[in-house]
């Protein structure tokens, strides 16, 4: 007899077959069962949210292994019935131990947060998280940069799409921009820029609700807001820094838009909200004469029709522009078409000021020709029109 074979050892007793048959899964059980268990003793007490408050860690451990849970659980069981494994047996005891707190679990967490317990057990730990760590509550000063962190997260929708508008942003604006002539974008980024910014101006403003939201004093939004404001020194590394990197660049390029916007519309004094409308517009105005000023929600049509008149004489008088551009008769007959459409409405001191400001034009350029002898001062605007066509055209 060959001795190797009569000597050869014999293979380990398998010691529990069920163990085999999860295939080596089983030991995700007993960890499973004492988290459960734990979560669900803490959602019975009559503080629960205070004590999950302190459990955060454990409900991210839950979310963190429920994927391979679920893909463990769901096949396990059905076998178990298909092939009747003895509920007496440890491991298949652990097994439908963990699936029981498990639904019980999902039960107590759609209860409170009044959804169905039909959802994912690892979406409701998300939105339980989530509503926790958003309570209102006061935060004291050592706890507030933990807190805006841990309100933060960068799987956050909205901190994805603030650091997307400060991406855009801090390209255009980290460098001087010359404001008075034209404006300084490519075609695209004009575009993208139009396009973007509402989606970045809703996410930022998300993101300060979130703060404000939870800080119930309100001061540790009044710190983050003052450091805000400061020039970024470093790129952003945690949820708060790309927070506050986006709402710099924001505010900068806010700045910089409203201020190019005023000077294109001098006299006229308009409010934010009717800059930035006027903004999109000259993005696409200053290469397409023929696009009108349209904000249904923000600008009447007359109003607008007044903002593109200033325009059309502040266009007509930049330094930049070539002689034979400035008033050509299409910016006259534009001017007539605009001026009418700013006379139908009542535009009070903002149309005296765009009146008062083509009669010093008349009057500056009047001067010493037959046009300005019998002067006189018309109140309407399509009357001034027609006479700086007779002292400019």
């Amino acid at each position: 007899m060959n001795p190797e074979v009569y000597f050869r050892p014999m293979a380990a007793p398998i010691d529990d077959e069920f163990q085999v048959r999860l295939e080596g899964q089983s030991a995700l059980l007993a960890p499973a069962r004492e988290r459960y268990y734990r979560l669900v003793l803490a959602l019975a007490e009559s503080r629960w949210q205070e004590r999950l408050r302190q459990e955060l860690p454990l409900l991210r451990e839950v979310r963190a292994h429920q994927d391979a849970l679920d893909a463990l659980l769901g096949p396990a069981l059905r076998r178990a019935q298909a092939e009747n494994w003895p509920t007496s047996h440890p491991t298949v005891r652990t097994l439908w131990e963990v699936h029981s707190l498990r639904e019980q679990l999902a039960r107590d967490v759609a209860r409170k947060l009044g959804r169905s317990a039909q959802e994912s057990l690892g979406g409701l730990m998300s939105s339980l998280e989530d509503w926790l760590i958003t309570l209102p509550r006061e935060v004291p000063a050592h706890l507030r940069e933990q807190t805006a962190a841990e309100l933060l997260p960068d799987t956050l929708p909205a901190l994805r799409e603030a650091v997307l508008f400060a991406a855009r942003l801090e390209p255009l604006f980290a460098h001087p921009v010359l404001l008075s002539g034209r404006l300084p974008f490519s075609s695209r980024q004009r575009e993208e820029l139009a396009l973007g910014w509402a989606r970045g101006e809703a996410a930022l403003a998300a993101l300060w609700r979130r703060l404000s939201g939870v800080d119930a004093r309100g001061f540790m939004v009044a710190e983050l807001r003052e450091r805000a404001a400061l020039a970024p020194r470093r790129p952003p590394g945690t949820g708060t820094e790309r927070l506050l990197h986006a709402e710099y660049w924001y505010q900068e390029a806010r700045s910089r838009l409203l201020h190019m916007a005023r000077l294109r519309l001098a006299p006229l004094e308009p409010d934010p909200a009717e800059c930035l409308a006027v903004m999109w517009w000259l993005f696409e105005r200053e290469y397409a004469p023929h696009v009108r000023l349209h904000a249904p929600g923000v600008l009447e049509d007359a109003r607008a029709a007044l903002f593109e008149v200033a325009y059309e004489f502040w266009d007509a008088q930049r330094p930049d522009i070539p002689e034979d551009e400035r008033w050509t008769p299409a910016r006259w007959a534009r001017l007539d078409k605009l001026a009418g459409r700013a006379d139908e409405g009542r535009q009070g001191p903002d149309g005296e000021h765009v009146c008062e400001a083509l009669r010093e034009l008349i009057q500056r350029h009047g001067v010493g020709t037959r046009v300005s002898r019998g002067w006189w001062a018309p109140s309407r605007l399509t009357q001034l029109v027609q006479r700086a066509r007779e002292v400019l055209g």
